[in-house]
């Protein structure tokens, strides 16, 4: 429904226009002489309004507001004087009103007339939700409009986490005077101011951009509620070690904020969100100093300071992938959500893990150069043994036989750090050498499974997916097949969403979720990696110098490529991906893997589902539910020295304003480094990055790989040596 006259085009131009299926206008001629524009606060543009029913969910209403110039004898609302307004409710304030409702109205927003430019085209949409309920999240709609492909000049999110939000019906009669119009703002639990169009616009291409900002809203909010139907109770959670700096625990601490989440930091004495400023009180409610050191009272020490606090606690969780184990311990005495201890001891031993999906005889766990070459010399003559002796054992363990190219890599570890692939025996004590020198622990040998390697991320409830996402990652430099020990397994870039076939995808989500489940994994979030085996697809140059996966040459049809397809389990992280991994799922898909995490540790399974809502759009050539493509670019530590910013701006700041053909393909940019700090090419045999940025595609998947190719090529770091 559409209410108002709007001009047919606003240069003057005379056309007939509909504003919905059964209703056509013939717009008025402009020769009336136009009305001098009022003071700050008054309304004296035209404008027009269009209520649409978006989903069961949400009703929008559009408001127009023509250039000041046009104000004609036509306008369309009669302006109202002494008018008072006593409704108040949805925690708007109320006072009365002065002659120009709908201006204050925004006014009160920071939307209002100060904002508009009198010689534009303003645009404005209400977002009302259609029935009563609870806030799930104060900053839904800016989680739901990130990267919107219109041009947004502001969100308003008009209602606070936790509290309850009563319906507000719009129709005709809402929309048919200014007060009323007014009484829409003031109920919305959100506005939307858009960038301003120019006065030039076809009433035709202004049809047209309604139509698509209304389908992209539908397409970013018809599966995805703002309000919970019961009454949310306000929690608390502990976060233990509350991350090394802002970039890092930024995203967490804005979801708790936005969840109405309390959330109290345990960590180490002198920790920078200890001092109780201003700012910090921002991120979290509380500061709990502990000893946070790795030995065996840990877990009671934690405990101590949670059960001192003057404030129950809900639940617990931590980020750093040492502390699992020791978490789950905490919760599972305080009796506080948590999958069980054994499923966090399996995950964090990578030799435990691998016995998951082992075939027997191919792995293996040494302490020591010492150790593996006893171990070798022990399956060398086991097998000498077997062979000549008659069989007297009913089912003897088989005897380790490497099995080349193998892993090598500490059981405890993380970033690829001290990862090798071993393609020959003469370096296989050297890698082990290295991958026990790491966190003082044992060494695991395993296969190298040769195929696709993807990061599947899982939020489940009760061993329900209720959301899952593939992510492809290229081949880095230890995937080459002449790859040297020393190569590294450090990731150069991500893409989403996933180009395998929808059969492998199939196989690697359900071969992953039984992995999960099986290990006592039944609600969270779970970062995995794995390869898929067998795939119908390898990476290749698909044109131009653009490395993608492409179909294999290969006999055989679909059928017998289909069942080669194995998904290899390499490592289980109990936790969402780390900040600059969960970047791309947020944006590309509308996913919050931290909000997700707090929510079932605190055993808030309403809300969990809400925020496993991806996107709903649908293209062909992208998974649904995803806004775009996506890739995540690495930029590696081109040496080792001290950086320096000769311009002034950061490496990231500097190429968005030398490139600003790149610029408005970068969705995230962030750089890691300041001016004298100094930084080393490797750092425990995986590289060092300076920087991420986050690049998009509407076009293509080869076009998002493109963009990624074109800004590692042009992003520039100087380094000094020392």
């Amino acid at each position: 429904m559409a209410v108002g006259v709007l001009p047919s085009q606003i240069n003057g131009r005379h056309h007939k226009i509909a504003f919905d299926s059964d209703t056509e206008v013939e717009s008025p001629p402009l020769s009336a002489p136009p009305s001098p524009v009022g003071a700050a606060g008054s309304f004296h543009r035209p404008f027009f309004c269009e209520v649409v029913p978006l989903c069961d969910l949400y009703t929008v209403t559009h408001v127009i507001l023509l250039p000041s110039s046009l104000r004609t004898a036509y306008s369309p609302f009669p302006l109202r004087n002494a008018v008072t307004n006593t409704d108040g409710v949805n925690g708007h304030r109320t006072k009365p009103e002065s002659r120009h409702q709908f201006a204050d109205a925004l006014t009160n927003l920071g939307l209002g007339p100060a904002e508009w430019a009198a010689a534009r085209v303003s645009v404005f949409t209400a977002i009302l939700p259609s029935t009563d309920g609870y806030v799930s999240r104060a900053d839904f709609l800016q989680l739901r409009l990130q990267d919107f492909p219109f041009p947004i000049s502001k969100i308003r999110e008009c209602v606070e986490p936790l509290r309850k939000y009563t319906s507000y019906k719009v129709s005709s009669v809402s929309v048919s005077s200014e007060d009323g119009l007014a009484s829409v703002i003031e109920q919305a639990a959100g506005v939307i101011q858009w960038a301003d169009l120019e006065a030039s616009v076809s009433i035709l291409d202004l049809q047209r951009y309604l139509l698509g900002l209304t389908q992209e809203l539908r397409d970013r909010l018809n599966n995805a509620p703002w309000l919970t139907s019961h009454p949310i109770p306000r929690k608390r959670v502990a976060l233990v070690r509350g991350r090394p700096n802002l970039t890092a625990g930024g995203p967490v601490y804005r979801a708790a904020r936005a969840l109405g989440l309390d959330l109290v930091i345990v960590d180490e004495e002198g920790h920078w969100l200890q001092p109780d400023t201003e700012e910090n009180r921002m991120h979290r409610e509380a500061f709990l100093s502990t000893d946070m050191t790795e030995d065996a009272g840990v877990v009671d020490r934690i405990i101590a300071s949670i059960t001192r606090y003057r404030l129950p606690v809900h639940g617990v969780f931590t980020l750093s992938d040492n502390f699992f184990v020791t978490v789950a311990k905490v919760a599972e005495v305080l009796g506080l959500p948590s999958s069980p201890v054994s499923a966090f001891e399996t995950s964090v031993d990578k030799y435990r893990s691998r016995l998951l999906q082992d075939s027997p005889g191919h792995t293996a766990r040494v302490s020591s150069v010492a150790e593996l070459e006893a171990l070798l010399s022990s399956s060398s003559s086991s097998s000498s043994s077997s062979s000549s002796a008659s069989n007297t054992t009913t089912n003897p363990k088989p005897a380790f036989t490497p099995h080349y190219p193998l892993i090598v890599k500490p059981t405890k570890g993380w970033s690829s750090e001290c990862v090798s692939k071993v393609t020959h025996p003469s370096d296989l004590a050297r890698a082990v050498a290295k991958a026990t020198a790491r966190h003082g622990s044992a060494a695991v040998i395993e296969p190298f499974f040769a195929g696709p390697e993807i990061d599947a991320n899982f939020v489940l409830l009760d061993g329900e997916v209720l959301f899952c996402e593939l992510a492809d990652e290229p081949p880095c430099a230890a995937d080459a097949r002449d790859a040297a020990v020393d190569a590294t397994f450090s990731p150069e870039a991500l893409t989403l969403p996933s180009a395998l076939p929808g059969e492998e995808q199939e196989i690697a989500r359900e071969t992953l979720r039984e992995i999960l489940v099986k290990l006592g994994f039944r609600t969270g979030v779970f970062h995995v990696e794995a390869r898929v085996v067998g795939s119908g697809l390898e990476y290749a140059d698909v044109g131009g110098g653009v490395m993608d996966l492409a179909r294999k040459e290969r006999e055989g049809d679909g059928e017998e490529e289909k069942a080669k397809a194995v998904c290899k389990l390499v490592e289980i992280n109990a936790r969402p991906p780390g900040y600059r991994v969960s970047v791309p799922s947020r944006h590309t898909y509308g996913v919050d893997y931290f909000a997700a995490h707090m929510l079932a540790a605190v055993g808030d399974t309403e809300r969990l589902r809400l925020v496993a809502r991806p996107f709903d759009h649908a293209c062909e050539g992208r998974t649904r539910g995803t806004q775009y493509w996506s890739r995540l670019v690495y930029i590696p530590a081109p040496r080792e020295g001290r950086v320096r910013w000769p311009s002034g701006l950061s490496p990231c700041e500097e190429l968005k304003r030398r490139r600003p053909d790149l610029k408005d393909r970068i969705v995230v940019a962030v750089d890691y480094c300041v001016p004298g700090e100094k930084v080393k090419a490797y750092t425990d045999g995986a590289r060092t990055y300076v920087a991420h940025l986050l690049v998009c595609s509407r076009v293509s998947r080869r076009d998002a790989i493109e963009i990624g190719d074109e800004v590692l090529k042009a992003f520039r770091i100087e380094i000094e040596e020392d």
